[in-house]
């Protein structure tokens, strides 16, 4: 399996069209670039793939607006104080990358903006800048453990938030932090995962999320190929084979991240959070297999 990690960048400049060879010289470091004209085009495909983005290129003058007539410092300033409001809740670093001559030897700039990288001539050293950031972020060091695991987040099976909490589980477990309240994290986890088997996926039956939320022994007696009757006596059965190992699994961690609701937050569970986390990983890695083979259509 192929598992070099590929970084997802967001590039802000409105003459990209100009500059297409880039797009493939950046493939080539590992780095996918997603261009946008215009600071209002890029935050809004920034917001449209919440958690997708490792990192922003910024242009030192691109336009604010879609339909802005010109291109100036105004659409930089505006896309770096936004950056650094994301920035306050997650790691996104940015870097500007220009060809405009009139700021190369601009110290005024340079103290305003910071280093910067010139098109042309610093490109390599670019890519190497985003990759040593993006090595800092915390779903960088969750991806390098456990590749196989984000197969399921970039192939659309489970979302940003599924994700987000992977990484916090996956962190948790390298910095040893047992305390119970992780564990309802991993709870909060196999929720999202339920919650994938229903609405982009046609998989558990809607009568299992009563008044929206997964009734989870329901959900469970489901993935464990078992029948489950809603309130008027219908049952529905899964009727796909699932290993013995995944329905145990799924049994495991409704069991035991609803197990230790009497201890405080703060008290140490250790062991169930170690076994917790890697019948995750168990379940992560056979999703993507369980989808492609039934529910191919819905990814």
């Amino acid at each position: 399996m192929n598992n070099i990690i590929r970084l997802q960048v967001l590039w802000i400049d409105d003459e990209w069209e100009i500059q297409k060879d880039l797009i493939g010289e950046a493939e080539h470091s590992g780095i996918d670039l997603h261009p946008a004209e215009s600071h209002e085009e890029g935050m809004e495909i920034l917001v449209s793939k919440p958690g997708f983005f490792n990192a922003v290129i910024l242009d030192a003058k691109v336009k604010f607006k879609k339909d802005s007539q010109k291109a100036d410092l105004n659409g930089l300033r505006a896309s770096r104080d936004r950056l650094i409001e994301i920035n306050q809740t997650q790691y996104l670093p940015s870097f500007i990358f220009t060809g405009q001559p009139d700021y190369l030897d601009n110290d005024i700039f340079r103290e305003s903006y910071g280093d910067f990288f010139v098109k042309g001539s610093d490109n390599r050293r670019l890519y190497q800048a985003i990759k040593e950031a993006t090595s800092k972020s915390e779903e960088m060091k969750a991806r390098k453990e456990y590749p196989e695991a984000f197969i399921c987040f970039d192939k659309g099976i489970l979302n940003s938030n599924s994700k987000s909490l992977f990484i916090e589980i996956a962190n948790n477990l390298r910095l040893e932090d047992y305390r119970k309240k992780n564990i309802n994290v991993q709870r909060d986890f196999l929720e999202s995962i339920f919650h994938a088997l229903n609405d982009s996926i046609p998989c558990i039956p809607s009568f299992c999320f009563p008044n929206g939320r997964p009734n989870q022994e329901w959900c469970t007696i489901f993935m464990e190929d078992r029948a489950v009757r809603d309130n008027h006596g219908n049952s529905e059965k899964l009727n796909k084979p699932i290993p013995k190992d995944i329905k145990g699994a799924f049994r495991k961690l409704k069991e035991s991240t609803d197990g230790y609701s009497h201890l405080s937050d703060e008290d140490l569970v250790k062991a169930p959070f170690i076994a917790n986390t890697y019948t995750i990983l168990e379940v992560l890695v056979w999703l993507p297999v369980f989808i492609e083979e039934h529910y191919k259509n819905f990814i």
